[in-house]
């Protein structure tokens, strides 16, 4: 339940932001610059969340940055585009709407109001560029930003340890090795993607005066008689903060990925090996609950393929990682019983779905992780592969053999399985094609060269040594929590208006559905609705508290 209005509130603000990635530092800004008294509550030691974890990528339609290139974008292509792919599936309609028509204004807002800048990454289109409606130059690349701006805080944004500092058209989210840049961009502080996405927007909150209390989660909402969200109760360390809250409380707490008992309870493919930094337990889809919320896209998340280098760790644990390979020629990833059983090469996002494909006849999930990358020496000499770089030498980790059975029997597949699926792989690579998933077909899978071809994707797996990587059901988060209006504002299961009470980014309910438009699908949206609720929280009247 709700807690109670305390006698004595330890501090009274105007709004309140949980947590610091792209939506709760856009809805911070927003009801700072519009006179609010803001107070910013991280769960962690650190700052920016899963956003600046990522590649801090916004996908933006009509935004500032594609008309001073040059790139002519519409409201009627952008939902085209994004209906085609959502199927109709989507929550709410006319939320998708509201993302187009507020997403560029969002980026205008932040232009004028914060050091934030962006580019359009050349050379990196949409992902599904051959629909109707597809553009380059909606996915906006941070420009690097210098951490000294920030003094003592610039230590506290959250980095990830595999993304060197370049830019997304620089190849920082696929390994980029300019070596000298990056030693540069280190010696200089000098920082890329998420975090220079994250720390222009922190920057602007210390220079507004808005305070951000680290290490203090907020655990439970207060509401009045009337059911008016009026403040929250914040721990930190041992002590319980008391903090009301005017005009608002927004929950930009991130999803539940690394809570299991949410993850059993609403997804109906379990995220064994989450992608974004431990923290993201659900606190604010809990509080959304006990307040009445309703729910909305709880069953999806921000699927992805996960692998492991189990010697890189990051804050005491294996670090699940992108990985990279799957979509190379001389590839594929199989089951348990050796067989094939999706393209390779289709989006992060759509490519886990496969796994949690039920078998009615067999009764069993037969794609259930892990499954396997099967690959042989000419791709390992030619690709990055998580931490592997071309021509080093094979970790111990790495399972490998000199015949496909061997390795089949090594890693616990069926032999005659696999066998017959090389085979019949290697006999079609031949003649450069994929009767069975159509490989070298799809945009996403050669994204630099314009889309997939026979031999950018299909080649045979013949050279041994043959090795084998195993993949896990990984997410990048869950996007599922309440439903929320055109403001941010979280709708009660009476379908009303819940008064105070706001969330966006992966706090929230998944405005685009099971679809992931392209790079920056996730923090679009999140920042724009950020922003809403930002907007909203600011311009509500007071309560007295």
């Amino acid at each position: 339940m709700p807690a109670k209005k305390p006698a004595q509130w330890d501090r009274e603000v105007d709004v309140v932001v949980l947590g610091t990635g792209g939506a709760a530092l856009a809805a911070a800004v927003t009801a700072s610059v519009q006179g609010a008294e803001v107070l910013v509550l991280e769960k962690t030691s650190q700052i920016g969340g899963t956003t600046a974890f990522s590649g801090g990528i916004p996908w933006i339609a009509m935004n500032r940055y594609m008309k001073e290139g040059g790139i002519e974008d519409s409201r009627e292509e952008a939902l085209t585009y994004i209906r085609r792919l959502t199927g109709g599936k989507e929550p709410d309609p006319a939320l998708v709407e509201v993302f187009v028509d507020q997403g560029h204004r969002m980026i205008d807002f932040l232009h004028e109001n914060t050091p934030l800048r962006f580019a359009p990454p050349l050379g990196y289109p949409s992902y599904y560029g051959y629909l109707e409606g597809a553009k380059s130059g909606r996915s906006l690349d941070p420009i690097p930003y210098n951490l000294n701006e920030l003094g003592e805080w610039g230590f506290k944004i959250r980095q990830n340890p595999i993304f060197p500092p370049l830019t997304l058209e620089e190849g920082g989210a696929v390994g980029g090795v300019d070596f000298a840049k990056i030693a540069e961009r280190m010696e200089n502080n000098i920082v890329t993607m998420g975090r220079a996405l994250i720390a222009p927007m922190f920057k602007t909150l210390l220079d507004r005066g808005v305070e951000t209390l680290l290490e203090t989660p907020g655990k439970e909402l207060v509401l009045d008689e009337e059911g008016s969200v009026i403040g929250v109760v914040a721990n930190q360390g041992d002590k319980k903060l008391c903090i009301g809250a005017r005009k608002g409380v927004i929950l930009a707490s991130g999803g539940f990925e690394w809570n299991q008992e949410l993850v059993k309870t609403f997804l109906k493919g379990q995220i064994t090996h989450p992608l974004s930094p431990a923290g993201n337990d659900g606190d604010g889809l809990i509080m959304a609950m006990e307040a009445g919320a309703a729910l909305g896209n709880m069953s999806e998340a921000w699927w992805y393929p996960t692998m492991q280098d189990p010697t890189f760790e990051y804050e005491d644990r294996v670090m699940n990682q992108l990985g990279g390979g799957r979509m190379g020629p001389n590839s594929i990833v199989v089951n348990r019983y050796g067989k094939r059983f999706v393209h390779e090469g289709a989006t992060y996002n759509d490519m886990p779905k496969a796994f949690y494909q039920y078998d009615p006849v067999a009764l069993e999930w037969p794609n259930e992780p892990p499954v396997w990358m099967i690959f042989d020496q000419q791709l390992k000499d030619s690709q990055m592969i998580i931490t592997m770089m071309p021509g080093e030498e094979t970790p111990d980790w790495v399972d490998r053999a000199e015949s496909i059975r061997e390795l089949a029997e090594r890693i616990g597949v069926d032999p005659d399985g696999l066998e017959a699926t090389v085979k019949r792989w290697n006999e079609n690579a031949a003649k450069g094609i994929d009767p069975d998933f159509h490989r070298g077909t799809t945009f996403f899978e050669n994204l630099p060269g314009g889309g997939g071809n026979a031999a950018a994707n299909i080649g045979p797996i013949e050279k041994a040594p043959f090795y084998a990587l195993p993949i896990y059901f990984g997410a990048l988060g869950t996007n599922g929590g309440p439903r929320i209006n055109a403001n941010g504002q979280v709708i009660s299961l009476r379908g009303k208006p819940i008064d105070g009470l706001y969330a966006a980014g992966n706090a929230a309910m998944g405005i685009l559905g099971q679809t992931y438009v392209s790079a920056g699908g996730t923090i679009g949206p999140a920042m724009t609705f950020g922003y809403l609720a930002g907007l909203a929280a600011a311009k509500s009247e007071a309560k007295s508290i």
